[in-house]
């Protein structure tokens, strides 16, 4: 049975008119609703399909930590981008204060934050991806974890890529960032791949080390440069991806979610 949640807040994330991506709040009240960074939730869009049933839940990342977007309040965060066909995206991003939504899950485990405080996350995003790298970030800040984190967000511009200001914020210490846009005004096109080999000391750095957890979150079309860029970096090593990606998933240190 799906719980039923109260609309706390809808706030646009982009200045780009043609990328309508919101940040939506969802407040489980008194039920009890335990979420972990990196699961997911169904939501069911209102009204009946050609057939007359009830739409199938559409999943979305959680982009809240784990004891809430507020601390202690438990309720749930999801980032949402408009698609100007999508049911279920328009549905929730049109939503008002006070609203009620249906919401089943928490689904999916493989996607979870290590449980090492020293552990690295190198996490790697596009778009909507960001949102569970944000519950990641939310979580570290607050658990005062000493492991580092650093992201590759890409996006088309900076106006396009939700939690640009909010990232801003986020200490160097804690994370080190690297914002790519492919479609910046007088600047070379940029794609994540490309800044992941541009980087490659780094990341080279980062995939001998036993502690690092690799995260990778978008659209589907990226996990084959991904792939490359770290194809070719760990040849620079004298590794084969391949073999030390298998090793990563075994050791349950490699997660990708596209879609």
């Amino acid at each position: 049975k799906p719980a039923k949640m109260k609309v706390q807040g809808n706030y646009r994330l982009t200045d780009d008119p043609d990328h309508d991506v919101r940040h939506i709040i969802l407040d489980p009240g008194a039920l009890p609703f335990p979420v972990l960074e990196g699961q997911s939730v169904g939501i069911i869009p209102p009204g009946t399909n050609a057939e007359g049933k009830a739409h199938l839940p559409r999943l979305y990342s959680v982009s809240s930590p784990r004891d809430g977007e507020r601390p202690g309040y438990h309720n749930i965060s999801l980032t949402v981008k408009r698609d100007e066909h999508g049911l279920a995206s328009n549905f929730l991003c049109d939503l008002e204060t006070g609203a009620e939504v249906d919401v089943t899950g928490p689904f999916g485990a493989t996607f979870l934050m290590p449980g090492a405080s020293d552990a690295h996350l190198l996490l790697i995003c596009t778009g909507t991806g960001s949102a569970p790298m944000r519950a990641f970030t939310m979580q570290r800040q607050r658990s005062g974890a000493t492991g580092g984190m650093t992201m590759f967000f890409g996006a088309r511009t900076p106006k396009s890529l939700p939690y640009f200001g909010p990232l801003k914020k986020v200490p160097a210490s804690l994370m080190t960032q690297h914002l790519v846009f492919s479609r910046e005004e007088g600047k070379t096109k940029e794609y994540v791949q490309d800044r992941i080999v541009a980087e490659e000391d780094a990341v080279a750095e980062l995939l001998s080390d036993s502690r690092t957890h690799i995260y990778i979150c978008g659209l589907r079309g990226m996990e084959e440069g991904v792939e490359k860029a770290l194809t070719s970096i760990a040849e620079s090593m004298g590794q084969q991806w391949t073999a030390l990606r298998d090793t990563m998933r075994e050791e349950g240190r490699y997660h990708v979610e596209t879609y």
